[in-house]
């Protein structure tokens, strides 16, 4: 058992090899000195296991193919489109800021664009 900072307690096991001298392995398995250790949160794995379980089911896939066209199309956008790779300004609230700006100006070019096509189809 351990606890962090904030008082929350993670229960993990602890494996180790025996000894991993000689095994022709190891510079791929581990890159310390010693033997391999493992560390596994059982919990950690339960909340992997359900959340696979929940994805499988009908109604996990059916969130998931949304999800895809909902949100995902529009970073595509923003990236490929508008030529956006990189954050200008540094920590959460400039970054907060321009994300604003990005989505701001992305939602006027969007409606601009319905706007032109409406004015196109209503005169011709």
């Amino acid at each position: 058992k351990e606890r962090t900072e904030s008082g929350y307690e993670l229960r993990h096991r602890h494996y180790r090899s025996a000894s991993c001298e000689g095994c022709p392995l190891k510079v791929n398995c581990t890159k310390v000195a010693g033997d391999r250790e493992i560390k596994v949160s059982l919990d950690y794995l339960r909340y992997k296991q359900r959340a696979r379980e929940r994805l499988k089911s009908e109604e996990g896939y059916a969130l998931s193919v949304r999800r895809m066209h909902e949100p995902e199309s529009v970073f595509g956008q923003i990236k490929n489109n508008r030529g956006f790779r990189r954050f200008l300004l540094r920590g959460l609230p400039k970054v907060s800021l321009e994300v604003g700006w990005l989505s701001l100006a992305h939602n006027l070019l969007k409606k601009a664009a319905v706007d032109r096509k409406w004015q196109m189809a209503s005169q011709g």
